[in-house]
């Protein structure tokens, strides 16, 4: 752990700097490299403190490449590409239980401790912010919600670990193992006060709202088995969201060629967003390899659409999620892409004025999947970059949405049904279902078990690769319901990730 905390002091923008001059020792205070003291002095200060927790939180440890890796890889709807897969993803897909040395275990661990260190120093340095009360307490609201966020993703994860709430300062500063139990009190209560300081609406696109704070306390409740608590923090979410009526909006986004813009960003920050990542296109096909340095000129882009895409092929969708789909379900074609389909479908004119390209399997570098007996290749739509250019590479600009109104309408109707309503459990699915360009017939369910089994295809259907399934199978399977409800979808799988080696090699305090 020494390693990964002199990492966390590091990201805490500390430099101290002593100034020699006329033969004198002399301390004086750079300007342009402020200490932990000399900062945050006002309420700007703490929010660029918060911003830094924001970047970490798309940079390629998360959200720009890893944790899509981490969710996708357990949750049972991707598939190998081939064996252009790498190791450590590979490793993630089809091993039961995956090595401590694993690449995506490791960078999770760092990225998410990474901002729950930058969140801890806002928190503690807001009590002395006094020049704009009203501002500092929604910086402190949104650092509670991203510390708390991070925290749950390692507790669903690793399960017991370290619990900090204060920086890190020393490179001895270890913690021990604390109970999962107590990590989920942190979670609550950071996401329980986030809520109070949040506003509904945020001043600027991409920060969190008291709507983000409540969803997740619905999901958090859930993943402990507290629904009627779950379903008190949803319905203050219901109705102050709506479906957007083309299913494919919430996964569109920012697409640049050398600059140039290919598509608008107006489906981005939609009225179904609850929380929604940026990601920037710049259009020089960059990506922050290394995983550091932000600021205004740092590469934020995301390796999804490369990845997930018909060029690189890494991940392509499981026979079992193009399985899981009705034969008449939009949504099928809105999630995916197999040969003859078109692309650059008026975005991206070809050389001879053309405007539609078909979809031919000798131009997709993936392996092939089958579905209800069809094998062809395919790869997933979402998040694709593909409808207005087959660039050979193109790290994408296009916003994760982390939180969506379908997903308060889901969790809901679980809640339901597991407190023994399934006639409401169905109506919120059938608002899921009765989206304009999804207009599928409604279900029925009249048990607890029909249900929950509804509510488990609407799941699957409606998000497949959107990193939910992972976290919902570890839910449902503690609860039983493989296979009294459905078969596992991911069998033998443990359900946690070992701490990794680099952590347990270094901290004393864990073995």
């Amino acid at each position: 752990m020494k390693r990964n905390i002199k990492s966390l002091i590091a990201s805490i923008i500390i430099v101290l700097f002593v100034i020699i001059a006329c033969n004198k020792k002399l301390n004086v205070l750079d300007q342009n490299n402020p200490t932990t003291e000399s900062y945050f002095n006002n309420a700007a200060e703490l929010q660029n403190g918060v911003n830094a927790v924001y970047s970490t939180l798309r940079s390629g440890n998360l959200w720009g490449r890893s944790a899509f890796y981490a969710h996708d890889m357990r949750g049972g709807e991707t598939g190998s590409g081939g064996p252009q897969l790498s190791s450590g993803f590979q490793e993630l897909l089809i091993q039961p239980s995956p090595s401590t040395t694993n690449q995506v275990i490791a960078e999770m661990w760092t990225g998410y401790y990474q901002m729950i260190n930058r969140a801890n120093l806002v928190i503690s340095k807001a009590p002395s912010i006094t020049d704009n009360t009203a501002q500092r307490d929604v910086t402190v609201g949104e650092a509670e919600f991203l510390r708390a966020w991070a925290y749950f993703e390692l507790v669903v994860h690793y399960g017991d670990l370290p619990l900090y709430t204060e920086p890190v300062t020393t490179i001895t500063g270890y913690k021990a193992k604390s109970p999962a139990a107590d990590v989920y009190v942190l979670i609550l209560s950071d996401l329980t006060d986030a809520a109070s300081k949040l506003p509904p609406v945020a001043a600027a696109q991409g920060r969190a709202t008291s709507g983000a704070a409540y969803a997740m306390l619905g999901r958090v409740n859930m993943q402990k088995g507290d629904y009627s608590a779950a379903k008190t923090a949803l319905l203050n979410v219901y109705n102050k969201y709506s479906l957007v009526p083309n299913f494919s909006d919430n996964f569109d986004g920012d697409v640049k060629i050398g600059g140039a813009q290919l598509n608008g960003s107006q489906n981005e920050f939609n009225a179904e967003s609850i929380f929604e990542l940026p990601m920037v296109d710049k259009g020089d096909n960059n990506f922050n390899w290394g995983y550091v340095g932000e600021g205004a000129t740092a590469d934020a882009s995301s390796m999804r659409s490369q990845e997930y895409g018909i060029v690189w092929g890494n991940v392509i969708p499981s026979n079992q999620i193009l399985n899981e789909f009705e034969a008449n379900d939009p949504r099928y074609k809105f999630t995916f892409f197999e040969p003859g389909d078109k692309y650059n479908s008026a975005k991206s004119p070809n050389a001879d004025g053309s405007i539609d390209t078909v979809l031919t399997e000798p131009n997709m570098n993936v392996a092939a999947s089958n579905h209800k007996g069809v094998v062809k290749k395919r790869v997933y739509r979402k998040y694709s970059v593909l409808p207005y250019t087959n660039d050979g590479f193109h790290p994408d600009g296009i916003n994760k949405r982390l939180i969506r109104y379908a997903d308060v309408l889901l969790m809901l109707a679980e809640c339901e049904a597991e407190v023994g309503t399934p006639a409401q459990a169905a109506s919120y699915i059938n608002e899921v279902r009765s989206r304009a360009s999804v207009h599928m017939p409604p279900v029925a369910p009249a048990s607890h078990d029909a249900a929950i089994a509804a509510v488990m295809h609407e799941n699957a259907v409606e998000f497949a690769g959107e990193e939910r399934s992972n976290v919902n199978i570890l839910r449902w399977r503690a609860k039983g319901y493989y296979p009294s409800i459905r078969p596992d979808p991911t069998p033998g799988q443990v359900s946690l990730f070992p701490i990794p080696a680099s952590e347990t090699s270094a901290n004393p305090l864990i073995k």
